[in-house]
Order: structure tokens, then sequence, then C-alpha cells
């Protein structure tokens, strides 16, 4: 008796795993997963591929994004952007050497690595995305900014700036506004404080002209006379 009721047990324990096994093929368990669609790796911008005049620019669907390497970075998606003098002088070559030893003092890389390169200073858009160690920037916060002419500029979707290279844009302003200022100001701000010598604390009832200005190419701007 003992051998036939083990017999049985066993029978059953085969039934049910069998049919376990049958009811999974039948009607398998499946999971709805929402994923977000894969960020883009490349964007559209303007650059240069070697140094010359208006015919070295090419428009390019394929510029790699640009990405933060440092805690204090910020990534901005540009909704403006302006051409300076010196953005026309970089395009033929002006100042490549000095530029390279600020892109790579070490020397580690190649001669040409600095292409293909994004020209454009000023930039007026929206936080997308910042580093660990910004404080005073969120996403969506809309800023202007001026980029040191080491960095890729401007004239592309995106662009990534350092948290002191930016500010808050004032509200009173439009992107195309504000996209026409940051260089050009701070480029006026170092002629009156550091050749013209005034700060907060001796300008006080001084004036400051604009009469006379520099023609560089089809771009001016003004010369501040104290």
């Amino acid at each position: 008796m003992e051998f036939l009721k083990t017999c049985v047990l066993r029978r059953k324990a085969c039934t049910t795993v069998c049919f376990w096994r049958r009811q999974t093929i039948r009607k398998p368990s499946v999971r709805n997963i929402s994923t977000s669609s894969p960020r883009s790796t490349v964007m559209p911008a303007w650059v240069i591929d070697k140094y010359g005049k208006n015919e070295v620019l090419r428009f390019t669907q394929n510029m790699m994004m640009p990405v933060i390497h440092y805690p204090n970075e910020i990534i901005i998606k540009v909704h403006a952007a302006s051409v300076n003098p010196i953005d026309v002088n970089m395009r033929s070559g002006y100042g490549a050497a000095a530029l390279n030893m600020k892109r790579d003092p070490l020397h580690i890389k190649t001669k040409g690595e600095e292409f293909p390169l994004t020209l454009g200073r000023d930039v007026s858009g929206v936080v997308m995305e910042c580093g660990l160690d910004v404080r005073y920037f969120k996403p969506g916060d809309e800023v202007w900014a001026a980029v040191p002419p080491w960095k890729q500029g401007t004239l592309s979707e995106f662009v990534v700036v350092s948290g002191n290279e930016v500010s808050h844009k004032p509200k009173s302003l439009t992107h195309t506004q504000a996209a026409s200022l940051p260089y050009v100001a701070l480029t006026a701000w170092s002629a009156i404080n550091k050749v013209g010598g005034l700060n907060d604390k001796n300008c006080t009832g001084k004036r400051i002209s604009g009469k006379e200005s520099i023609i560089a190419g089809p771009f001016s701007w003004p010369v501040v006379q104290i």
C-alpha cells in the first residue's frame, strides 16, 4: 500500500508540474515596461573644418552634443546667438596658436584637433542640464552668456558653459535682444575698467561717450572715450 500511495503522489506531482508548464507556455506573464526615448547624441551646428573665408563655413546635422565634464558646467539650449568681429577673425585663423594652447596646455592633441570648430560667443537660451556644483541655476531658467573663444561656440543647438560665464536673462529682453549684448558689453566694460581705470568707487559724476568706432569687416562697435 505504501508503494502504491507513493506512486500516486509522484504522479500527481508530475501532473501538477506539467500542467503549470503548459499554462506558462500558453499564457506567458508579460510586464508592460515604459521607457523614455534615448537622448540624441548629435545636433545641428555651423562649423568650420579649416581656417579661411566664408566658404569654409559648413552646416551640419551631425555635430556631437556637448556633455558636462566638470561639476560647475551648464548645458544651454540655444534660442538665439549673434556674430561678433572675433568670430569673423577666428574663422580666418586669428589667434589659433594662442587659443590652441588654452584648449590643450599640455600639447597632448595633434595639430588641427580643434576642428570641427563652432563659432559664436554670445548666447541666450534655456538651461537644460546642470552640474552637481551649480547652485544658482536650474533646468528651465532663461539665461544669457558670453562663451570664451577657446571653447566650442554658440552657433549650434546646444552649448556648454561654466557657471561663472552665465547669468539670468533680463525679463525685459527677448532672446534675440539678449543674444546681441553679452560679449560686446563685456568688451566695453573691460575697456572702461582695465584701460580707463573706472570702477564703482571712482566713477561718480563722470561721463562716458562712444562717438568713435572701430571697423572690423562689416561689423563695428563703440570705442569708449573717457
